[in-house]
C-alpha cells in the first residue's frame, strides 16, 4: 500500500509539473505571437508612410522633395528592416506554439498514467481476497 501511495503522489507531481509547463508554453507562445503581431504592423505602417513620401506631391522647392526622398529612403529601409524582424518572430512563434503542442501533449500523457494508476490502486485495494483452497484430508 506505502508503495502505491508513492507511486500516486509522484505520478500527481509529475501530473502538476506537465500543466506547469503547459502553462509556461502557452504565456511563451502568446508572447512570441503578439510580438510578431506587433512588428509586422511596424513593417506594414513604415512601408505606408514610405510609399507617402515617395510620391512627393505638394512639394514646392527641390529642398523639400529631396528631404521627402530622404525621409522616404530611411522608411523603405525601416520598413524592411522590420519586416525582416517580423519573419525572424514568425518563425520564433511557430517554434513557441510547436513546444505548447508538445508540452500539451506530456500533459495529457501524465494525466492519463496517473488516472490509469489511480484506477490500478482502486482495483486492488477493493478487489476481494481470492478464496484459499481448502485443505483435504488427501492434501497431506
Amino acid at each position: 500500500m506505502a508503495d502505491d501511495r508513492r507511486r500516486l503522489r509522484r505520478a500527481q507531481l509529475i501530473e502538476r509539473l506537465r500543466t506547469a509547463e503547459h502553462r509556461q508554453a502557452a504565456a511563451q507562445a502568446h508572447e512570441a505571437e503578439e510580438a510578431r503581431r506587433k512588428l509586422a504592423s511596424l513593417s506594414e505602417r513604415t512601408e505606408a508612410l514610405a510609399r507617402l513620401y515617395a510620391v512627393g506631391e505638394g512639394t514646392l522647392h527641390a529642398a523639400d522633395l529631396r528631404s521627402a526622398s530622404l525621409l522616404g529612403a530611411h522608411l523603405r529601409d525601416l520598413g524592411r528592416t522590420a519586416g525582416a524582424q517580423a519573419e525572424h518572430a514568425r518563425t520564433h512563434a511557430d517554434a513557441k506554439l510547436a513546444d505548447l503542442a508538445a508540452a500539451d501533449r506530456r500533459r495529457t500523457r501524465a494525466e492519463g498514467e496517473r488516472r490509469d494508476l489511480q484506477l490500478a490502486v482502486a482495483e486492488r485495494r477493493f478487489a476481494p481476497e481470492p478464496a484459499l483452497p481448502r485443505r483435504t484430508r488427501h492434501d497431506g
